[in-house]
């Protein structure tokens, strides 16, 4: 007959392994800005009698985006030359309008009170995010995305909007764009930095 062997000894726990502490995320501090935003490119639609808004691919039956998108590429090329924006900071894009887009309203309105198909571009454009998604992957900027409601379009509320995205540590300039459809249809972008 064998005799039973001993149970092992219990092992202590090793000490659990110390990991170095984790580097806090790289957010730029915020910073104070003492003055005004500089302007560095402006832009307007119409700038002539004659103007007249080319389609972007993917959007339909409103003038909101080919608005938004014409006047915002005015400005950009009148600072970087034609697309994409090589060597920009961080961009943010900001669009306030008055009266959002009212055409697209309208196409789903009609749409859904005759019961036809609502066509699924409505419901992609109808966000105006939409469109500044747009103009971000076509210049490549890669700064926030931000739409404003009424009540933001006035110059000095808008600059001030902007300030607080550059303040904030979310961009280093700001393209601000103002939009209302008509009749007439109407926008200005400024492209601002400290």
């Amino acid at each position: 007959m064998t005799a039973p062997r001993p149970a092992p000894a219990p092992r202590p726990d090793p000490a659990p392994a110390t990991l170095p502490a984790a580097a806090p995320p790289s957010t730029p501090p915020p910073r104070l800005l003492d003055g005004p935003l500089r302007v560095l490119a402006a832009a307007r639609w119409p700038e002539r009698p004659d103007d007249a808004l080319p389609p972007i691919a993917g959007f339909v039956e409103s003038s909101f985006s080919p608005l938004v998108a014409e006047t915002a590429e005015r400005c950009l090329r009148r600072h970087y030359g034609p697309p994409p924006a090589a060597g920009a900071p961080r961009t943010a894009l900001l669009l306030a309008s008055p009266t959002g887009d009212t055409g697209t309203a309208d196409a789903l309105a009609r749409a859904t009170g005759t019961g036809r198909r609502v066509a699924p571009l409505l419901f992609f454009q109808s966000n105006p995010n939409a469109v500044l998604g747009h103009l971000a992957a076509r210049w490549q900027l890669d700064g926030p995305v931000v739409a404003l409601g009424p009540g933001f379009e006035d110059e000095a509320e808008l600059h001030e909007q902007a300030k607080l995205l550059i303040e904030d540590g979310d961009a280093d300039q700001v393209l601000a764009i103002t939009a209302a459809q008509g009749p007439p249809d109407r926008a200005t972008a400024v492209l601002l930095a400290p």
